[in-house]
């Protein structure tokens, strides 16, 4: 909200001259003062119904949905190899108008982006950023060893390399094994 255009437009319409004789009058200015804060309100904040985008799916992409489902029911219930090819077609299709869709859209997209607010970087942002896997733990110290496979079976391992690291932890899930 632009609170000096909001002070501005309450200054500019409200008339503090008028006499309140009687309790009547006293309940219209109110409602007067009320309608005034409101309109104010409403034309100092910014409309932003520019930024909205609806998400309008297509008739063929609806009837695209539900002839794949009803594909797949029927080869779940028959399992025949003619079922299948007709699942898989549907499918198919189905597949290749979603990613036309997503092509026509990004075509869309990609003129808006403005360098100058540094625009473009937000859709690649998160795509730049490597993705860390954490490694599983082998059981023992010695490497030809067995993975660790269960959540118990770690702590164990990490003990043993980080002994006094892990000492809280470990006296931690013994309470907490306990109760």
């Amino acid at each position: 909200m632009h609170w000096n255009k909001y002070r501005q437009i309450i200054q500019d319409k409200v008339n503090l001259s008028t006499e309140l004789k009687e309790h009547e009058d006293l309940e219209i200015e109110t409602n007067n003062i009320l309608n005034l804060l409101q309109r104010a309100a409403k034309e100092a904040t910014p409309n932003n119904d520019s930024q909205r985008t609806t998400n309008f799916i297509s008739y063929e992409f609806k009837k695209l949905v539900s002839e794949k489902r009803r594909a797949s029911s029927i080869r779940q219930r028959t399992h025949t190899p003619s079922s299948r090819r007709i699942y898989n077609r549907t499918s198919k299709k189905l597949k290749s108008k979603l990613q036309e869709m997503r092509n026509e859209s990004f075509k869309k997209y990609v003129p808006i982006l403005k360098r100058e607010d540094n625009a473009v970087w937000k859709p690649i942002k998160n795509r730049r950023k490597p993705k860390t896997t954490t490694p599983p733990v082998r059981k023992y110290s010695k490497l030809p060893g067995p993975w660790a496979k269960k959540d118990k079976e770690n702590p164990n391992y990490l003990k043993n390399i980080f002994p006094n690291f892990f000492l809280h932890i470990m006296i931690k899930t013994r309470k907490w094994n306990k109760t």
